[in-house]
């Protein structure tokens, strides 16, 4: 009989301690629901189309959570690239899309195509408070007339520190739009970043003061506003995407042994291949630059170091 007692008595505490459990399961469900309704912390999904467009949106995004959707990935060429539909499908989480709006190509074949997809998705133009730099064509194709128009804008306008701070102060605007909440703390993240950005800028105006020769010779032309920065003059053996003819490139070679130019600047996103034969022809070395690597502020500084180092 006392067993049966005993048993009863553990029954009843077990029933208690379910009835408790439950109590307390309810209240952190109603914590957690009330929580969410006075405090919203819903990510904000970005998307863009370079790699260093990441590093700006995060940088004033900050510690808020943030999702980044780059459309060119790390590795791949604007100008060639074309999205998986995955990709495109990927799209439809975002809350807005930072366009370059420099003429990019991936831009100038897709987003016109995005946007009917996405009707509903902000797009923000980040370089349109940017002047753009005309580029006039030096090589002669067959086939042109010669009184045809063929300079071109050059769509590589984050390669200056300047127009970064552009694109991002208009990156920060869009993101602040699209959570108001935020704004005083995204526009507090934009201006630090605008100081390492104004930091690096003057760490490369004094490296470049003792410079010996201001010429760079560049297989693909992705640097001229780097180079209008700066008071360097760009010399490229690629054209609007066309490659130099043989007399062309003979006549390149001739101009850069007489500027005593021994270094050909090329990327590591596109073949390396022809740059390598020019070194050799100028009896000099290929290195690599970037002008899409995702640590924009770092690689801004390696660029300006192998500039540098080897004029």
């Amino acid at each position: 009989m006392e067993n049966c007692h005993i048993f009863l008595h553990i029954g009843r505490c077990s029933q208690v301690f379910l009835v408790l459990c439950w109590v307390v399961l309810f209240l952190c469900v109603c914590g957690c629901i009330e929580q969410q309704e006075v405090s919203p912390s819903h990510s904000l999904v970005v998307a863009c189309t370079i790699p260093p467009q990441e590093e700006f949106i995060r940088a004033v995004a900050g510690d808020y959570p943030v999702s980044v959707l780059v459309m060119v990935p790390p590795g791949a060429s604007p100008h060639t690239f074309e999205p998986t539909p995955s990709q495109i499908a990927g799209l439809e989480s975002a809350d807005l899309y930072i366009a370059l709006g420099s003429g990019i190509e991936f831009e100038n074949r897709w987003m016109e195509r995005i946007t009917r997809i996405y009707p509903d998705m902000p797009i923000i133009n980040a370089s349109h408070t940017i002047e753009f730099h005309r580029v006039a064509h030096t090589h002669e194709h067959e086939g042109e007339e010669a009184d045809q128009e063929s300079d071109h804008f050059d769509p590589h306008v984050w390669l200056s520190l300047q127009n970064a701070a552009r694109i991002v102060n208009t990156t920060a605007e869009a993101m602040a739009d699209a959570r108001p909440e935020m704004r005083d703390t995204f526009y507090s993240n934009r201006d630090k970043y605008l100081e390492n950005l104004a930091d690096i800028d003057q760490e490369i105006r004094e490296s470049f003061k003792e410079l010996k020769s201001r010429t760079i010779l560049v297989f693909h032309p992705a640097f001229g506003y780097f180079c209008r920065d700066y008071n360097l003059t760009q010399m490229a053996v690629e054209e609007n995407g066309r490659e130099p003819s043989a007399k062309q490139l003979a006549d390149l070679i001739t101009q850069a042994k007489s500027m005593g130019i021994t270094i050909v600047f090329a990327e590591p996103e596109e073949s390396t291949k022809q740059a390598e034969t020019l070194a050799r022809e100028l009896n000099g070395t290929m290195v690599l630059i970037s002008p899409l690597a995702g640590d924009y502020l770092e690689n801004m500084r390696q660029i300006a170091e192998r500039i540098s180092g080897v004029s």
